[in-house]
């Protein structure tokens, strides 16, 4: 699922991280009253080289195939969830891998537990202060973007983890490196300082023994340059999150050298359920159907790849063609659990606060307690 931090059009630039390119009319609208949340527009700059500068965060999303489980899914209800016939509006950013929420829509899912959903197109930072005010009642939320607004503050907890796995780091076809440890010293593009793949891969590169505010040269390129940077050779690796992480490697522009389903941190979900707080304290009979209905089209989606596919194209979530988005999903691994989403915040928290995104004086189990929404998910 995509963060909408962090979202961008692959070859037009100007559009979130994670889509394709956003239409120009959204299947929903933000209403009137909430034309704050409507998405700010991408800058023009084409090129920024930041070094430690290190803000924001995020990682951007994925699924595995979950085969055999769709008629089992789509019977199964949310205990003590029946006939709740709540109204809520979710947002998102236009991003291949926020599938998920599209197939909970357009597969009845979420009316099957019982909720009214409408979903918002929306996008950047504003999303988390609009669920945290109770504007959106839920979004799609990158795993890291949402630690520091909440440690901060923010009225928003996260309630289980959707799927992993679209986060890539490429080079060039013919590039001389082998590993994430010999990108000391490189220039890496990115599509923003703190973006959703810079944060996830500043934890490889922490492995490998490299500061990632120090030993590298991040820079910003606008989503339809970073190829040609690549190209070019103004960069030695791309950063992104999908399409535009993959999208290099089916032109055969550029080989992947690793992705977030890949190495010591691949337990680490990317994407997750944020969910506002008071909804969470009020109505958690609602929230638990939401979220659970939630996983099931995260599941539903792997299971269904072509079918997934049509949703996004047929309506206009992502401006391509069906092939290149099945080849997009294909890549990833469904497999949402609250549960497991709770085991990894604590070591995620903890590993992740040594990039310097998070307060040095930071307690990794205090930051969890309010992290997590214990809705007695099980599975």
């Amino acid at each position: 699922m995509a963060d909408n931090d962090d979202q961008h059009a692959p070859e037009q630039g100007g559009e979130p991280d994670d889509a394709l390119t956003a239409p120009a009319d959204p299947p929903a609208q933000v209403d009137p009253e909430d034309e704050d949340l409507a998405a700010p527009a991408e800058p023009d700059t084409p090129a920024l080289s930041r070094r430690k500068l290190f803000a924001g965060a995020g990682i951007a999303a994925a699924v595995v195939a979950g085969g055999g489980l769709a008629a089992w899914l789509t019977t199964r209800r949310t205990p003590g969830a029946g006939g709740v016939n709540r109204a809520l509006k979710i947002g998102y950013g236009g991003g291949v891998c926020e599938a998920p929420l599209y197939v909970a829509h357009h597969e009845k899912i979420f009316e099957k537990h019982g909720l009214n959903v409408q979903i918002v197109k929306t996008g950047g930072d504003e999303i988390k202060d609009a669920v945290g005010a109770g504007k959106l009642d839920a979004a799609p939320g990158i795993f890291f973007s949402w630690l520091k607004p909440i440690e901060q503050g923010i009225d928003a907890k996260l309630a289980a983890g959707l799927h992993e796995g679209c986060l890539r780091i490429v080079v060039p076809p013919d590039s001389p490196i082998k590993s994430v440890a010999e990108l000391r010293g490189k220039p890496i593009g990115v599509g923003a300082i703190g973006d959703s793949a810079m944060s996830f891969f500043s934890l490889d590169l922490l492995d490998a023994g490299i500061n990632p505010s120090e030993d590298i040269d991040w820079r910003v390129f606008a989503a339809d340059q970073l190829t040609d940077a690549l190209v070019r050779g103004d960069i030695a690796a791309i950063a992104a999150s999908d399409p535009n992480g993959l999208l290099p490697t089916l032109k055969g522009k550029a080989r992947e050298l690793t992705n977030n389903s890949q190495g010591t941190n691949r337990q680490l979900y990317c994407c997750a359920t944020a969910i506002n707080g008071r909804l969470l304290r009020e109505d958690p009979d609602v929230a638990r159907a939401l979220v659970t209905a939630w996983a099931e089209g995260s599941r539903w989606a792997g299971a269904n790849i072509p079918q997934t596919a049509a949703i996004e194209v047929d309506n206009k979530y992502v401006a391509a063609d069906q092939p290149t988005i099945e080849a997009i999903l294909k890549t990833y691994g469904y497999n949402p659990s609250a549960a497991r989403l709770e085991s990894e915040i604590t070591s995620g928290i903890a590993k992740f606060a040594k990039t310097g995104y998070l307060d040095r004086k930071t307690d990794p189990n205090a930051l969890a307690g309010k992290v997590y929404a214990d809705l007695g998910l099980n599975w």
